[in-house]
């Protein structure tokens, strides 16, 4: 695994955007929604989606960070092997940085659910090797000039998620910022 390190920022911009993609991804699910928030921090935005749509939504949440509403506090990596994700109707990674770690983790678990995630590829932000391996890069090539492929961060994810079979995300962008859903199905 590589070092590439991930954080909560609890960045606000775009929040209502972020609001309305997780309200878009659950409006055909009834009763009791399961979310597995992987970088609870304070709740934000499933708190917000609760009060805005009235669905009983019930949230699990991890953090490395020590927040009052985070259930598990520790590497969401390791928690995800110990937990069965298709109880979850939504698992969510909303990471500052790559969430590239979390959904490989999530796709070979064979879970069948909606996925939101984060990615936001900082200045000068590393991609992981291993999802540029996964695309079709050779490690030669990435030693040979590894800042040509550490742009556009977004639509190499976006060719990792197709190789994946995923087919359809829905996204809202801002520069380097950019928060979409998907969903795995059968």
């Amino acid at each position: 695994m590589s070092s590439q390190t991930i954080k909560t920022n609890n960045d606000l911009s775009l929040l209502n955007s972020k609001i309305q993609l997780r309200i878009n991804s659950i409006e055909h699910l009834k009763g009791e929604i399961k979310v597995l928030e992987l970088f609870g921090g304070e709740g934000v935005l499933w708190d917000q989606v609760k009060k805005e749509t009235g669905k009983n939504i019930k949230v699990l949440g991890i953090d490395k960070n020590k927040y009052k509403r985070i259930q598990l506090q520790g590497d969401n990596l390791k928690f995800m092997d110990s937990l069965d994700l298709n109880y979850f109707d939504v698992v969510d990674a909303d990471a500052w940085g790559s969430p590239f770690y979390q959904v490989e983790k999530i796709i070979n678990s064979g879970y069948k659910g909606i996925v939101h995630c984060t990615f936001i590829q900082t200045m000068m932000g590393q991609l992981s090797k291993e999802m540029l391996f996964k695309i079709g890069y050779s490690k030669t090539m990435i030693e040979k000039i590894p800042s040509l492929f550490n742009k556009n961060g977004i639509d190499k994810f976006k060719n990792y998620l197709a190789i994946k079979g995923i087919s359809q995300i829905n996204i809202v962008s801002d520069n380097k910022k950019n928060y979409l859903y998907f969903n795995l199905v059968n």
